[in-house]
This record gives structure tokens, sequence and C-alpha cells, in this order.
């Protein structure tokens, strides 16, 4: 270890070497660049002075001064000098009679001129030369010291983005902090990812008012209410959600009209148990399939009478009812403590269907999807603490429509939007992988956003987490706290290879040690590090569209949108009273009798 080093002495010797190193060799490329200057300076003077003259004019100029040196300067009254004319004569003129001729002086002074000339047109040489070599060495010096692309993906301004997809591709006016983006990149899906509070919902805010604008239609999972408060109309729009008072009916049969439907659906309901053993789920579906599947052609079928049949009704009076099915064998096969297990499963992920209404017209997603008209919205929607209770049903009801897409015709010029925010707050939407790799001929749009890629990756494990990220062409990237998300999307936004210039200096007591050294090497780094994205502040971002297109940092603008709804109207699910029943609140003294109410 050196002596010097974390020392006053050792930084001051250090600081001492280095500065004057810099110095004299600041001063090497001053005197070199000073001459080469000059000597232009002189070239092109003499050049100018040559070319704007004649011979004659020449001869007396240089004569003139070989006088004035002798007469004047050497003080010699007898000095003569020599002239040669133009035809070749030399004759000798006495120094102080060339001095005092006007006719030389006259021609002299024309010369003059052209000297005057000579000297400014130098200065101007000299200008534009001594520019032009500043910003070449400038520049050269520069492209040592920068990194030199080679490779990968790049980070720019958003205006040269803009710019660039503008120049490249068409676009319909969809864009991500006033970005456009291409026309060709919104059936390749989006992902919009951040912690919270870091402007996703600004984001979905931009998108929505763009898919407004063009009268397309969009289902829209909005946990937190605020699209609904910026787009919902009254009396268009649609709102599913058991526990808002606007919500629309919504039952099994409505949505399952085909045999394999009602396995579909029971898929949606019940996902797949974290056990190593997937019989409880698979036996859970089956169950669940083959009751709704015979409550089809009941006269009395209702989502009440569905959940009636799964929570309250004896195991052997099930199990009559599903005679002849497969969900009867299930029950009936093992012992009762097995059959209350898959009972147990299923009430799990089925309960919310008691908080369904049953009153009113039933409304379906799969024929929504399937109507081309329009421009209705779909907003499904929760408060934060229904968020458990309502978890399978919201699920069931995204993969439902995330399926249907793949059954319509198909279109490219059609645009459907699904707009699934906090997408790991739900259970595993089966057919979302197959949507985002297979819906782009039909039209179909998704934009999913995730908060946290551990929590998606506990929901769909890291290789189909990883795959639906992959499916994703567009990424909008805002901060995450913590480092395992920002290793992520630090990853996704890409890398870029590119050669670095490291300097080295040395010094020693003899200043032929003195110098410096460049090396130039490649490198692959990231685009963006991850400690960027855990540094970015709130509404600032990163934007990767892929197809060649660089990586640019943006930054939002908040816009405050009109409200024009409430985002939730809580829903009276107090049971009406039994007809003949009073009430406590409205009972009269004659309505009791023995301290009982009648």
């Amino acid at each position: 270890m050196s002596i010097f080093r974390g020392s006053n002495i050792g930084n001051f010797t250090r600081g001492g070497q280095t500065t004057i190193h810099y110095l004299r060799m600041i001063w090497q490329v001053v005197v070199q660049f000073s001459r080469l200057c000059m000597i232009l300076f002189v070239v092109t003077l003499a050049a100018t002075y040559w070319l704007k003259t004649t011979p004659i004019e020449r001869s007396l100029a240089v004569g003139y001064m070989e006088a004035y040196v002798k007469y004047e300067g050497l003080k010699i009254d007898d000095a003569t000098v020599s002239i040669t004319y133009p035809d070749g004569r030399n004759r000798e003129i006495p120094a102080v009679g060339f001095l005092r001729n006007p006719e030389i002086h006259r021609v002299l002074g024309q010369s003059k001129s052209a000297l005057a000339f000579g000297v400014v047109f130098g200065a101007l040489a000299l200008c534009i030369f001594g520019f032009i070599a500043w910003r070449f060495l400038n520049s050269t010096g520069e492209g040592f010291s920068n990194e030199e692309f080679v490779r990968g993906g790049k980070l720019v301004e958003p205006k040269e983005l803009a710019k660039e997809i503008k120049r490249k591709t068409k676009t319909a006016g969809m864009t991500i902090a006033n970005i456009p983006i291409p026309q060709e990149s919104e059936p390749a899906h989006f992902l919009i990812v951040g912690a919270p509070g870091t402007g996703k919902s600004v984001t979905y805010n931009e998108m929505g008012q763009v898919i407004r604008k063009r009268g397309e239609r969009a289902i829209i999972y909005d946990p937190s209410g605020q699209m609904v408060e910026h787009f919902y109309r009254e009396g268009h729009d649609v709102i599913l959600s058991p526990f808002d008072a606007r919500g629309r009916a919504w039952d099994v049969w409505t949505e399952c009209k085909e045999d394999y439907e009602f396995d579909q659906l029971a898929t949606s309901f019940i996902p797949d148990q974290k056990s190593n053993d997937p019989f409880w789920g698979n036996a859970a579906r089956i169950v669940f399939a083959a009751i709704a599947r015979k409550l089809a052609d009941h006269p009395e079928r209702s989502n009440k009478l569905l959940v009636d049949k799964i929570l309250n009704t004896d195991l052997d009076e099930i199990i009559e009812f599903l005679k002849g099915t497969e969900g009867a064998s299930i029950l009936s096969e093992g012992a009762e403590k097995m059959a209350s297990s898959v009972r147990a499963v299923l009430a799990t992920y089925t309960r919310p269907l008691k908080y369904l209404q049953d009153a009113g017209p039933t409304f379906s997603i799969k024929e929504w999807v399937r109507d081309g008209d329009g421009d209705q919205w779909v907003f499904i929607t929760r408060k934060d603490d229904q968020k458990d209770v309502v978890k399978p049903l919201i699920t069931a009801w995204l993969d439902t429509a995330s399926s249907a897409i793949l059954s319509m015709e198909p279109c490219r010029e059609r645009r459907i939007w699904l707009l699934i925010d906090e997408l790991p707050s739900l259970n595993r939407l089966p057919t979302i992988t197959d949507t985002l790799a297979q819906s782009r001929k039909f039209g179909g749009c998704g934009v999913l956003g995730v908060q946290s890629y551990p929590q998606l990756v506990s929901i769909y494990g890291r290789d189909e987490a990883d795959t639906l990220a992959g499916m994703c062409s567009t990424w909008a990237v805002f901060r995450f706290n913590e480092e395992r998300s920002a290793k992520w999307a630090s990853l996704g936004l890409g890398s870029i290879e590119q050669l670095e210039t490291n300097e080295g200096i040395s010094y020693g007591v003899n200043d032929i040690r003195d110098g410096v050294s460049l090396n130039r090497q490649r490198q692959l780094r990231p685009i963006v590090l991850p400690t960027e994205i855990q540094f970015l502040p709130d509404l600032v971002g990163y934007l990767k569209l892929g197809r060649s297109f660089p990586v640019a940092q943006f930054k939002l603008k908040r816009k405050e949108l009109e409200k024009i709804a409430e985002g939730y109207i809580t829903r009276d699910m107090t049971p009406a009273p039994p007809e003949n029943v009073v009430s406590i609140k409205d009972a009269k003294p004659t309505d009791y009798v023995d301290g009982a109410l009648f």
C-alpha cells in the first residue's frame, strides 16, 4: 500500500503532478496550434500579395525595403540598390534617390493596397481555419471520451423518439406522455409497470381519452374507481360489481350455452391450488360445472340457488342431484372427509356469487364482446376492502372477456380494449396468455398494469410471468421501490453494446514517465440501470416501443379531468323483511304482546 494513499501529502502530490502534467499538455497543444496558424497566415498573405501585384511592383517593393534598410537604418550615404526590369535588364540606383522618387512611391501605393488586402484575407483564412480546427480537435477529443454506439437499444429524448415514429410509421392518435404510439403497436399490447402513485393512473386516463375520442369499445378493470369518475356515462356504459348500486345483473347461464363453456368458466373461478396435488382444484371445477349445468334447465335458477346448492345442501342430496354426472362420481367415490374438502375448495371461490343480484335483465360479457356496434364501455369495479371477497368473480369476468375476443371474426382494423390495472391483485387468468398471443388478428388490445414483479410471479410463476411481459410490445416503466422489480424492468428495457474509453494517467519524479493512455473496450450494459428506475421521481418513466425504436425517458403532466360520475355507489345489501313482519323501528305499542314483537 502506498504511503501517500489517504494522506494530505499524497493528495497534494497527486493533484500537483496531474495538474502540472495537464498544463504542460495544454501548452504543447497551444504552441503547435499557434505555429500552424502563423504559417497559414503568412502563406495566405504571401499568396494573396503575389496574385494581386505585377513583377515590377514586387521588384520595386523589395528594392524600397533594401534602400530603406541601407540608407535609413545602416546610414550608408552612397548605398545603391539593384532593380530588375520586366525585360530582364538590371540597373543600379542610389538608395537616397530610390526613396525620394515620386513615381516609385505611386507604384508602391498600389503594392501597399495589395498587401493590406492580403492581411485581411489572411486574417479571414486564419479565423476560418481556427474555427474548423477547434471544432475538429474538440469533436475528436469528445469522440474519445464519449461512448460509441455499436448495437442494441438507445436512450433518446422524447422529441427525437416522436420524430422517428412519425418518420417511420403510421399513427392513429394513441399517445403516452404525448409520444405517438405506432398504429401497428396497438394490438401488440401494453405493459404499464411501477409502484403505486408513480403515474400509471395518469397514463390510463390519457389512453382512455383517446379510446373514447375514437369511439372504440373497452372493458376496464378499475379497482380505484377513478376511470369510472371520468369516463362512465349513465345509461350507456355498464358497471359490473356486486356491491355497486349501478351494477348490472349477471349469472353463469347467460355466459354458458354449451357444455364446454361451463368447464371453461369453472377454470376461471377456481384457480390451481398452490399444493403439489392438483386433484382438489380439478375436482372442485368438475363439481361446480356439473351443478351449474344441471341448474341450467331449472325453472327457478338463480345465483342464490346455485350458491345454496354448493354451500348448504346435504352431501347425499347433492350426489342425488348430480346423479349421472362426473360431479356425482367425484363426491361419491371417496370418503365423506374428501368430499367435504372438495366442497370447501368449491365454496372458497364461489361464495362471491351470493352477492350478485338476480333482479333485472342479465348482462352477458360474451355477447357484449361479439357485438361490434357502438362505443359502450364495461367497468369492473370494487372497493379495497372487498378485494379478497370478489377476486374469483372478477377473475372469471375478465377471463371470460379475454377468451371471448378469440371467438370473434378476424379483423385487424377492429379495436376492442382490455384494460386490467393491478393484474396481480386477481387470481390467475387462464386464457390471458393465449389472448395476448393470438388477439392481434381479432383487434384485441391488452393493457396490463403491474405494481410488483414478485407479486406477478407469485400468481403466474416466473416463466409465465415473463411470457406475459414478453407478449407486450410497448412498455411504460415508472419507479419501482424494491430492487427485484427494478432489475426486471431494467432487463425488459433492453441492453446496449458500446465502445467505452478508459483513460489512465502515469506520473513520477522524471517527466519522461508522465503520460496519458486511452483504451477503448466493448461493453454490454443495460440501457437503464435498475438504480435509475428506483430513483425516478413521480410521473417520470421510460417508454419502450420495440420494433427498432429507441427508448425514451418521458415526463407526464397531470391533467385534471372532469368528474362526471361517482367512482363507487354502495349498494344496499339489506335483505327485505318478510311480509307481515314489523321492524323495530316502525313498531307501535299495540304491536307488542307480552313483550314480544308481532
